[in-house]
């Protein structure tokens, strides 16, 4: 499990939710 890569999914969504 990339936890990393997890944690990136999660901020990538997390921006684009603010963003809009």
């Amino acid at each position: 499990i990339s936890f990393c890569r997890f944690l990136a999914c999660i901020f990538c969504i997390f921006t684009v939710f603010v963003s809009s």
